[in-house]
């Protein structure tokens, strides 16, 4: 089955500002047969993260294990949905993700802000770029249509 891999920042932001445009994109492309696979629901290995930062080598097996599985969701996915909007958060881990994603010939779909300028290395890589998050679904859902 081919997925969607939905990117964006997951530090610095609170759980909503995480969850929600995610939300949106699953209902949407589930009701299209379209299925996603979505990082937050790793949310308790992030927490974890943050519990064991005493504990360095438990902590960073944590990390690890986080980093791998995002990889593996993004190879297994056809196209990457990316909220790269400056407004999300700082997004080290998506920029990562997206490089991957490139490598990988994956569709990278990104929603940015109208006012932002990404780094050239962004605008370099993505597929698509929309200001919307309703216009980045339909141009995704245009990939399995």
């Amino acid at each position: 089955m081919n997925y969607v891999y939905l990117a964006g920042s997951m530090e610095d932001v609170s759980v909503n500002e995480m969850k929600d445009w995610r939300t949106k994109a699953t209902l949407f492309l589930e009701y299209q047969e379209i299925y996603t696979l979505d990082p937050t629901r790793r949310v308790s290995f992030h927490k974890q993260v943050n519990e064991f930062l005493e504990d360095e080598i438990r902590s960073m097996n944590i990390s690890k294990r986080i980093f791998k599985q995002d990889l593996q969701d993004i190879a297994q996915s056809t196209v990457v949905l990316a909220d790269v909007r400056r407004s999300s958060g700082r997004g080290t881990g998506t920029s990562m993700e997206l490089m991957y994603a490139h490598m990988k010939n994956k569709i990278i779909i990104m929603i940015a802000d109208k006012d932002d300028k990404p780094h050239p290395f962004l605008d370099s890589i993505y597929t698509e770029k929309f200001y919307n998050i309703d216009d980045a679904l339909e141009a995704v859902s245009s990939y399995y249509n």
